[in-house]
């Protein structure tokens, strides 16, 4: 572990001593030389309030839809390839999408440690991937989020923002198309019209596999595809203060997918035998109003409702077992805001009822089972919800903030007994959670923000969503964390350089978990954690047009108590590095090329520490030259070097493989 914190500790230095031997910034007020880019400040919601997120005490990290669209990042579970502190693995499938951050992540397939939301709409477990269209900006926001955003969000949240429409009509698209496949997604809005408009997108992703499977003398075995379709209608009148969103979505997905490897054996040349072939049929609909009404220059509410449904069908083929699930969610949110010049304060109440229901319907052919005959569980939310943020002198901030939430989960299970025959069981229990934050800041100048701050993040027990034997009827409990982080930001005022370091120690109490063989996990408390690490992101214009990024995290997460004791936690590398370049040449900075390294160190997929990942890495490019006529073309290659890596490993079915070798034609057009 030495060798991976020592190399922690230079990209720290290089951060720390950047600024000193960069270009002296202009002096306030005089006009600095024009460049092709420029770093600017983002504007976000992470505290759901605007801010800055310079201004956020705390760690954030933003990527723009126009990142999104140059790094050819089309879908949620793929964003850690643009944040180096973020880990997305899908286990068993993309379904079953997995975030790590800040070395906390989640044995529990139903129950996130990073929340997900979607314009303020907190994403049912099953919808942690979906295709990314029209969006604004994505932010990440690291450490636990008790406070503002609730349950689930123990190492942090990312918050995916739409784009609003502008006052003219416009249409766009983007295309990616490659040996194995497709990727198109399009879109129009009819601008403004009256305070009106209407905005629709939809998308079509069509892959081919990459595994063969010598057993039945297939190739390509694990193909998939995503179609999807969104449609919006905004209320944006300029000279009314209220504002208004209805949106409404339908994705699906289909897969044969859920394919393993032997673990002695990482190839895409040979799969495991299955007893018939996996599929996976995924079903997303969502539907959400909401609205802004500014009360006065200092006072605005802001009110959210929504609803999101999951069906899925599932061949688990290993088995060649059959499984469907019906998961749904009702949410509401209300909430004031206040802003001043020195001070800006939220409070608001938020509700919600989840309902997940698990049928294991057999298979033909069938080796064992996959859960119970049935299992139905609902859990119902009700919270309240304040945070602030008062300038007390001039260059000193504190925050701080709290949640009070309720859940309660009510079970019905139908375990087999002795006999095989079905006996139902029913049960229920009430989780309280008290989640504070507070921060302080201190702004030595308008370039510099150091903060130190403290909070607390939860996970609610319950009852296992899948329950296979007796033991599944008995609650499991709640899921805490204490987080302490210390950091700094620094920006030019010639917005040439960002740089950014955080130091965190976070402890886990009661960590949830699976143990027992697939398809008879049963979920726990498994005793105590402790992550403790550092992260370090830093963004430069060099010569004016040619943007370099680096960024990483080292970071020590495990077991302090329990049957795991000294043991590494799962799905939690010892490091990770990512540094990017994008020039920009030719009149205009029309030519573009990119090149991107991705580093990850060491992990394990088990808490025994059996199922191991060695460091690998990841080399993407690609070349773009944007026309006179709002069309960019280019190429583009990932994963060049064809890097076999595992992303998913279970000692009873085998491994599975992060993506393979692409290359591509990628095209966009916005009129």
């Amino acid at each position: 572990m030495q060798g991976p914190f020592r190399a922690g500790g230079a990209v720290v230095l290089v951060t720390l001593t950047w600024p000193a031997f960069a270009q002296d910034p202009p002096e306030q007020g005089t006009e600095s030389a024009e460049g092709v880019i420029m770093l600017a400040p983002v504007s976000v919601t992470a505290n759901k309030r605007e801010q800055t997120d310079f201004e956020v005490s705390g760690s954030v990290a933003v990527k723009t839809g126009e990142a999104l669209e140059k790094e050819r990042v089309n879908s949620t579970d793929t964003l850690d390839t643009l944040f180096p502190e973020l880990q997305s693995m899908g286990r068993s499938s993309r379904v079953y999408n997995n975030f790590t951050l800040r070395g906390l992540s989640s044995g529990d397939f139903y129950g996130p440690a990073v929340g997900l939301n979607v314009d303020g709409v907190p994403q049912l477990p099953h919808a942690y991937a979906q295709a990314l269209e029209n969006v604004d900006r994505v932010e990440l926001v690291k450490g636990p989020q008790g406070a503002v955003y609730g349950r689930g969000a123990l190492g942090g949240v990312i918050n995916v923002e739409s784009a609003l429409p502008d006052d003219e009509p416009a249409v766009w698209t983007d295309v990616q198309a490659f040996s194995r496949g497709h990727r198109v997604s399009g879109g129009g809005s009819s601008g403004l019209h009256a305070g009106w408009a209407i905005q629709g997108m939809a998308t079509d992703s069509m892959e081919d596999g990459s595994l063969d499977d010598p057993n039945r003398d297939r190739k390509n075995v694990d193909d998939r595809r995503v179609t999807s379709g969104r449609a919006s209608l905004h209320y944006l009148p300029a000279d009314q203060p209220f504002r208004a969103r209805l949106k409404i979505g339908t994705e699906r997905y289909r897969s044969e997918e859920e394919y393993y490897v032997p673990l002695d054996d990482l190839s895409r040349d040979r799969v495991n035998p299955v007893v018939t072939t996996p599929k996976l049929n995924r079903r997303l609909d969502d539907i959400s109003l909401d609205a802004t009404r500014e009360i006065t220059d200092r006072w605005s509410t802001t009110g959210i409702v929504a609803w999101q449904e999951m069906f899925l069908e599932r061949t688990f083929g290993t088995y060649g077992i059959d499984t469907k699930e019906d998961q749904n969610s009702l949410y509401g949110e209300l909430r004031a805001n206040y802003k001043s010049d020195d001070f800006s304060f939220l409070v608001g109440y938020s509700g919600q009822r989840q309902h997940f229901k698990y049928k294991d319907v057999g298979g033909e052919g069938s080796i064992g089972f996959m859960g119970g005959p049935l299992s139905d569980n609902t859990m119902v939310t009700h919270s309240l919800f304040t945070d602030s943020t008062l300038r007390f002198a001039p260059r000193w901030e504190i925050s701080a903030g709290a949640r009070v939430a309720w859940e309660k989960a009510d079970s019905l299970m139908s375990i087999p007994d002795e006999t095989g025959a079905a006996v139902d069981y029913e049960n229920d229990a009430t989780f309280w959670a008290i989640t504070p934050h507070a921060a302080l800041a201190y702004l030595p100048s308008d370039s510099h923000r150091l903060w130190v701050g403290i909070g607390r993040g939860y996970k609610p027990g319950g009852f296992n969503k899948a329950g296979t034997t007796t033991l599944d009827t008995a609650s499991y409990g709640s899921e805490t964390v204490l987080s302490f982080e210390t950091g700094w930001k620094y920006q030019s005022e010639d917005q040439k350089l960002r740089t950014e370091v955080t130091l965190y120690d976070i402890e886990s109490h009661e960590v949830q978990g699976y143990s027992g063989p697939a398809g008879l996990m049963t979920l726990s408390n498994m005793g105590d954690a402790r992550s403790l690490g550092v992260e370090v992101n830093a963004t430069a214009v060099v010569f004016e047009d040619q943007e370099v990024s680096v960024g990483g995290m080292v970071n020590r997460s495990r077991f302090t108590k329990g049957q795991y004791e000294g043991n590494i936690t799962p799905y939690a590398p010892a490091y990770s590095l990512r540094a990017s370049w994008t020039g920009h040449f030719g009149e205009g900075g029309r030519w573009q090329p990119t090149a991107t390294v991705r580093h990850v160190g060491e992990h394990y997929f088990d808490e025994s520490n059996t199922l191991r990942q060695g460091a690998y890495t990841v080399v993407d490019a690609g070349l773009s030259y944007e026309t006179d006529h709002g069309v960019t073309l280019g190429v583009y290659g990932r994963n060049l070097s064809d890097t076999i890596y595992q992303v998913y490993a279970n000692s009873y079915v085998g491994a599975q493989l992060g993506a393979p070798q692409e290359f591509g034609l990628h095209l966009t057009a916005r009129f």
